[in-house]
Protein backbone atom coordinates (compact mmCIF):
# COMPACT_ATOMS: atom_id res chain seq x y z
CA UNK A 1 0.00 0.00 0.00
CA UNK A 2 1.23 3.51 -1.01
CA UNK A 3 1.75 6.10 1.64
CA UNK A 4 -1.07 8.34 0.43
CA UNK A 5 -3.40 5.49 0.46
CA UNK A 6 -2.20 4.58 4.16
CA UNK A 7 -2.88 8.26 4.95
CA UNK A 8 -5.95 8.18 3.43
CA UNK A 9 -7.14 4.81 4.94
CA UNK A 10 -5.90 6.15 8.34
CA UNK A 11 -7.86 9.58 7.89
CA UNK A 12 -11.15 7.63 6.47
CA UNK A 13 -10.98 5.49 9.98
CA UNK A 14 -10.84 8.78 11.98
CA UNK A 15 -13.61 10.04 10.30
CA UNK A 16 -15.75 7.24 10.56
CA UNK A 17 -14.44 6.21 14.36
CA UNK A 18 -16.24 10.24 15.14
CA UNK A 19 -19.11 8.73 13.35
CA UNK A 20 -19.51 6.34 15.99
CA UNK A 21 -18.94 8.10 19.40
CA UNK A 22 -21.03 7.69 22.48
CA UNK A 23 -22.67 11.09 23.31
CA UNK A 24 -22.46 9.55 26.71
CA UNK A 25 -18.77 8.65 27.15
CA UNK A 26 -17.15 10.42 24.05
CA UNK A 27 -15.68 7.25 23.51
CA UNK A 28 -16.33 4.39 20.56
CA UNK A 29 -19.73 3.36 20.99
CA UNK A 30 -19.85 -0.25 22.73
CA UNK A 31 -22.68 -2.67 21.96
CA UNK A 32 -25.08 -3.35 22.81
CA UNK A 33 -27.04 0.08 22.33
CA UNK A 34 -29.39 1.75 23.75
CA UNK A 35 -31.22 4.07 21.33
CA UNK A 36 -33.82 6.98 21.62
CA UNK A 37 -36.88 7.23 19.66
CA UNK A 38 -34.93 9.50 16.99
CA UNK A 39 -32.43 6.80 16.83
CA UNK A 40 -29.48 8.11 18.65
CA UNK A 41 -27.31 5.57 19.91
CA UNK A 42 -25.56 5.19 23.34
CA UNK A 43 -23.61 2.34 24.89
CA UNK A 44 -25.56 0.44 27.21
CA UNK A 45 -23.61 0.94 30.21
CA UNK A 46 -24.32 4.69 29.19
CA UNK A 47 -27.74 4.64 28.67
CA UNK A 48 -29.12 2.49 32.13
CA UNK A 49 -29.85 5.60 33.99
CA UNK A 50 -30.77 7.79 30.96
CA UNK A 51 -34.42 9.60 30.59
CA UNK A 52 -33.81 11.33 27.55
CA UNK A 53 -31.06 11.38 24.54
CA UNK A 54 -28.31 13.62 25.03
CA UNK A 55 -28.50 14.47 21.70
CA UNK A 56 -31.81 15.75 20.82
CA UNK A 57 -33.62 15.13 24.31
CA UNK A 58 -36.20 13.04 22.95
CA UNK A 59 -36.70 9.45 24.94
CA UNK A 60 -35.25 7.01 25.52
CA UNK A 61 -36.85 4.03 24.11
CA UNK A 62 -36.49 0.08 24.29
CA UNK A 63 -38.01 -1.25 21.60
CA UNK A 64 -36.41 0.58 18.74
CA UNK A 65 -34.25 -1.58 16.88
CA UNK A 66 -31.47 -1.09 15.01
CA UNK A 67 -29.25 -3.53 12.21
CA UNK A 68 -27.27 -6.07 13.50
CA UNK A 69 -24.59 -5.11 11.02
CA UNK A 70 -23.75 -2.14 13.32
CA UNK A 71 -22.95 -4.34 16.11
CA UNK A 72 -20.76 -6.30 14.01
CA UNK A 73 -19.12 -3.27 12.79
CA UNK A 74 -18.75 -1.95 16.70
CA UNK A 75 -17.01 -5.33 17.87
CA UNK A 76 -14.33 -5.17 14.80
CA UNK A 77 -13.42 -1.42 15.26
CA UNK A 78 -9.56 -1.39 17.33
CA UNK A 79 -9.81 0.51 20.64
CA UNK A 80 -7.50 1.95 23.48
CA UNK A 81 -6.98 0.33 26.65
CA UNK A 82 -9.17 2.43 28.85
CA UNK A 83 -6.57 1.79 32.42
CA UNK A 84 -4.45 4.34 31.57
CA UNK A 85 -3.67 6.72 29.15
CA UNK A 86 -0.12 5.43 29.32
CA UNK A 87 -1.27 1.60 27.84
CA UNK A 88 -0.26 1.90 24.35
CA UNK A 89 -2.64 -0.95 23.29
CA UNK A 90 -4.78 -0.66 20.38
CA UNK A 91 -6.84 -3.62 19.48
CA UNK A 92 -10.48 -4.68 18.86
CA UNK A 93 -13.05 -5.24 21.25
CA UNK A 94 -12.72 -8.69 22.28
CA UNK A 95 -8.99 -8.59 22.62
CA UNK A 96 -8.70 -5.49 24.79
CA UNK A 97 -11.10 -7.86 27.21
CA UNK A 98 -8.17 -10.53 27.58
CA UNK A 99 -5.66 -7.59 27.48
CA UNK A 100 -7.58 -5.67 30.35
CA UNK A 101 -6.33 -8.98 32.63
CA UNK A 102 -3.09 -8.51 32.19
CA UNK A 103 -2.32 -5.02 30.94
CA UNK A 104 0.34 -3.20 32.76
CA UNK A 105 -1.16 -0.72 34.25
CA UNK A 106 -4.53 -2.38 35.46
CA UNK A 107 -4.68 -2.01 39.68
CA UNK A 108 -2.85 -4.62 41.71
CA UNK A 109 -2.38 -5.86 45.50
CA UNK A 110 0.54 -7.53 47.37
CA UNK A 111 -0.51 -10.23 48.87
CA UNK A 112 1.48 -10.09 51.62
CA UNK A 113 1.03 -6.20 53.17
CA UNK A 114 -1.59 -3.54 52.03
CA UNK A 115 0.58 -2.05 49.30
CA UNK A 116 -1.41 -1.40 45.93
CA UNK A 117 -0.39 0.38 42.84
CA UNK A 118 -0.48 -1.04 38.82
CA UNK A 119 1.39 -4.23 38.17
CA UNK A 120 4.16 -3.27 36.30
CA UNK A 121 5.39 -1.61 39.79
CA UNK A 122 3.84 -4.91 42.04
CA UNK A 123 7.27 -7.03 41.22
CA UNK A 124 9.60 -4.02 41.99
CA UNK A 125 7.58 -3.41 45.55
CA UNK A 126 8.11 -7.14 45.85
CA UNK A 127 11.27 -6.98 45.03
CA UNK A 128 11.80 -4.51 47.55
CA UNK A 129 9.65 -4.93 50.49
CA UNK A 130 9.65 -8.35 50.62
CA UNK A 131 13.21 -9.63 49.80
CA UNK A 132 13.88 -11.48 52.37
CA UNK A 133 10.09 -13.61 52.20
CA UNK A 134 10.93 -14.84 48.44
CA UNK A 135 11.22 -18.29 47.88
CA UNK A 136 14.24 -19.25 44.77
CA UNK A 137 12.95 -22.16 43.29
CA UNK A 138 15.72 -24.20 42.09
CA UNK A 139 14.22 -27.32 40.30
CA UNK A 140 11.75 -29.99 42.65
CA UNK A 141 12.51 -27.71 45.76
CA UNK A 142 10.50 -28.53 48.96
CA UNK A 143 8.28 -26.18 50.53
CA UNK A 144 7.33 -26.08 54.23
CA UNK A 145 4.06 -25.15 56.42
CA UNK A 146 3.88 -24.69 60.23
CA UNK A 147 1.74 -25.41 62.38
CA UNK A 148 -0.35 -27.14 60.38
CA UNK A 149 -3.78 -29.42 61.34
CA UNK A 150 -6.04 -30.79 58.94
CA UNK A 151 -9.08 -29.89 61.09
CA UNK A 152 -8.66 -26.46 61.44
CA UNK A 153 -8.71 -23.54 58.64
CA UNK A 154 -5.22 -22.54 57.21
CA UNK A 155 -4.33 -20.00 55.28
CA UNK A 156 -0.42 -19.49 53.31
CA UNK A 157 0.68 -16.93 50.77
CA UNK A 158 4.13 -17.54 49.56
CA UNK A 159 6.73 -15.41 46.75
CA UNK A 160 8.43 -17.55 44.36
CA UNK A 161 11.26 -16.89 42.55
CA UNK A 162 11.64 -19.06 39.43
CA UNK A 163 13.97 -18.36 36.03
CA UNK A 164 13.87 -14.55 37.27
CA UNK A 165 9.45 -14.30 37.70
CA UNK A 166 7.77 -14.13 40.45
CA UNK A 167 4.65 -16.02 41.60
CA UNK A 168 2.40 -15.84 44.18
CA UNK A 169 1.57 -19.09 45.74
CA UNK A 170 -1.59 -19.09 47.59
CA UNK A 171 -2.54 -22.08 50.02
CA UNK A 172 -6.01 -22.90 51.99
CA UNK A 173 -7.31 -25.79 53.88
CA UNK A 174 -11.03 -25.59 54.40
CA UNK A 175 -11.67 -28.29 57.16
CA UNK A 176 -15.98 -27.60 56.39
CA UNK A 177 -15.63 -28.88 52.82
CA UNK A 178 -12.35 -30.71 53.43
CA UNK A 179 -10.62 -29.54 50.68
CA UNK A 180 -6.81 -28.32 50.65
CA UNK A 181 -6.24 -25.95 47.51
CA UNK A 182 -2.80 -24.60 45.74
CA UNK A 183 -3.13 -22.15 43.26
CA UNK A 184 -0.19 -20.29 41.52
CA UNK A 185 -0.41 -16.57 39.90
CA UNK A 186 2.53 -15.22 37.84
CA UNK A 187 2.71 -11.37 38.95
CA UNK A 188 4.06 -10.33 35.39
CA UNK A 189 0.63 -11.27 34.14
CA UNK A 190 2.30 -11.72 30.47
CA UNK A 191 1.75 -13.96 27.93
CA UNK A 192 4.46 -16.45 28.86
CA UNK A 193 2.37 -19.49 30.17
CA UNK A 194 3.64 -21.63 33.16
CA UNK A 195 3.05 -24.97 34.55
CA UNK A 196 2.93 -25.46 38.61
CA UNK A 197 3.69 -28.90 40.07
CA UNK A 198 3.21 -30.26 43.33
CA UNK A 199 4.38 -33.63 44.67
CA UNK A 200 3.64 -35.26 48.12
CA UNK A 201 6.00 -38.35 48.94
CA UNK A 202 6.37 -40.49 51.90
CA UNK A 203 8.12 -43.54 51.76
CA UNK A 204 5.28 -45.59 50.83
CA UNK A 205 2.83 -42.47 49.26
CA UNK A 206 3.27 -40.16 45.69
CA UNK A 207 1.34 -38.13 45.06
CA UNK A 208 1.87 -35.64 41.71
CA UNK A 209 -0.57 -33.34 40.49
CA UNK A 210 0.04 -30.47 37.63
CA UNK A 211 -1.91 -27.33 36.57
CA UNK A 212 -1.71 -24.23 34.42
CA UNK A 213 -0.51 -21.47 36.48
CA UNK A 214 -3.04 -18.17 36.09
CA UNK A 215 -2.06 -15.09 34.35
CA UNK A 216 -4.79 -12.61 35.84
CA UNK A 217 -5.54 -11.10 38.94
CA UNK A 218 -8.58 -12.65 40.20
CA UNK A 219 -10.26 -12.30 43.90
CA UNK A 220 -8.80 -14.71 46.23
CA UNK A 221 -11.71 -16.58 46.79
CA UNK A 222 -11.98 -17.08 42.70
CA UNK A 223 -8.49 -18.24 42.79
CA UNK A 224 -9.26 -20.98 44.53
CA UNK A 225 -12.33 -21.86 42.50
CA UNK A 226 -10.18 -21.77 39.74
CA UNK A 227 -7.76 -23.85 41.16
CA UNK A 228 -7.59 -27.92 40.31
CA UNK A 229 -4.65 -28.06 42.72
CA UNK A 230 -6.50 -29.79 45.55
CA UNK A 231 -6.91 -33.13 47.53
CA UNK A 232 -8.78 -34.42 50.46
CA UNK A 233 -7.56 -32.28 53.92
CA UNK A 234 -7.68 -35.90 55.21
CA UNK A 235 -5.02 -37.55 52.97
CA UNK A 236 -2.56 -34.69 54.30
CA UNK A 237 -2.02 -36.58 57.28
CA UNK A 238 0.76 -38.83 56.43
CA UNK A 239 2.48 -35.81 55.05
CA UNK A 240 2.65 -33.85 58.29
CA UNK A 241 5.29 -34.45 60.51
CA UNK A 242 5.52 -34.46 64.99
CA UNK A 243 6.17 -30.78 64.48
CA UNK A 244 2.90 -30.11 62.59
CA UNK A 245 4.89 -29.14 59.59
CA UNK A 246 3.30 -30.00 56.46
CA UNK A 247 5.52 -30.80 53.97
CA UNK A 248 5.63 -31.11 49.69
CA UNK A 249 7.85 -30.50 46.95
CA UNK A 250 6.86 -28.02 43.59
CA UNK A 251 8.19 -27.22 40.59
CA UNK A 252 7.06 -24.54 37.61
CA UNK A 253 7.97 -25.17 34.44
CA UNK A 254 7.86 -22.78 31.38
CA UNK A 255 5.13 -23.72 28.25
CA UNK A 256 6.52 -23.39 24.97
CA UNK A 257 5.03 -20.96 22.90
CA UNK A 258 3.62 -20.85 19.79
CA UNK A 259 5.83 -18.96 17.06
CA UNK A 260 4.20 -16.21 15.59
CA UNK A 261 5.67 -16.00 12.11
CA UNK A 262 5.62 -12.80 10.43
CA UNK A 263 3.94 -11.85 7.34
CA UNK A 264 6.52 -8.82 6.34
CA UNK A 265 8.59 -10.67 3.14
CA UNK A 266 11.18 -8.06 3.61
CA UNK A 267 13.97 -7.65 6.24
CA UNK A 268 12.72 -4.78 7.95
CA UNK A 269 9.87 -4.93 10.61
CA UNK A 270 6.84 -2.49 10.13
CA UNK A 271 7.51 -0.11 12.61
CA UNK A 272 4.41 1.20 14.89
CA UNK A 273 2.97 4.18 13.12
CA UNK A 274 2.74 1.72 9.81
CA UNK A 275 1.44 -1.28 11.92
CA UNK A 276 -1.13 1.13 13.07
CA UNK A 277 -2.19 2.60 9.53
CA UNK A 278 -2.44 -1.26 8.11
CA UNK A 279 -4.67 -2.37 11.40
CA UNK A 280 -6.94 0.52 10.81
CA UNK A 281 -6.93 -0.76 6.84
CA UNK A 282 -7.98 -3.75 7.52
CA UNK A 283 -10.67 -2.99 10.02
CA UNK A 284 -12.47 -0.57 6.88
CA UNK A 285 -12.11 -3.68 4.77
CA UNK A 286 -13.70 -5.54 7.83
CA UNK A 287 -16.16 -3.14 8.09
CA UNK A 288 -16.98 -2.96 4.45
CA UNK A 289 -17.69 -6.55 4.51
CA UNK A 290 -20.04 -6.10 7.01
CA UNK A 291 -22.03 -3.64 5.19
CA UNK A 292 -22.40 -5.82 2.44
CA UNK A 293 -26.53 -6.46 0.98
CA UNK A 294 -27.15 -10.08 1.07
CA UNK A 295 -29.06 -9.28 -2.10
CA UNK A 296 -27.25 -6.98 -4.72
CA UNK A 297 -23.84 -7.77 -2.85
CA UNK A 298 -23.17 -4.05 -2.81
CA UNK A 299 -22.84 -1.69 -0.02
CA UNK A 300 -25.42 -1.16 1.96
CA UNK A 301 -27.32 2.29 0.73
CA UNK A 302 -29.71 3.98 3.41
CA UNK A 303 -32.42 3.64 3.77
CA UNK A 304 -32.62 0.11 5.01
CA UNK A 305 -35.20 -2.20 5.35
CA UNK A 306 -35.11 -4.70 8.51
CA UNK A 307 -36.12 -8.45 8.99
CA UNK A 308 -37.48 -9.27 12.55
CA UNK A 309 -33.87 -10.33 13.58
CA UNK A 310 -32.37 -7.40 12.59
CA UNK A 311 -30.55 -7.75 9.33
CA UNK A 312 -30.77 -5.40 6.64
CA UNK A 313 -31.12 -5.30 2.75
Amino acid sequence: MSHFKMYAALNLFKNFVETLECPGCFDTLTPPLVVCSNNHCVCSSCGKDLKECPTCRSEMTSNVRYPLALDNILKGIPRNCGNSKDCEKFTSLSELKEHSKICPYLLAFCQICYWKGVNKTLIQHVKTSHQNEIFLLNGQTTVTFINFSVDKPYYSVKIISYVGSLFWMSTKNDPKKGEYKVVFTNMAFDEQEYEAQIEFVTKDIRYLKKEKVLSEDVDIEDKFSKGTLYLPSVELSPFIDDKKQLKYEINIFKVASTIKLNSNTGTELPNKAKMDILKRDNVLKAIERSLECPVCLGTLTPPLAVCCNDHCV
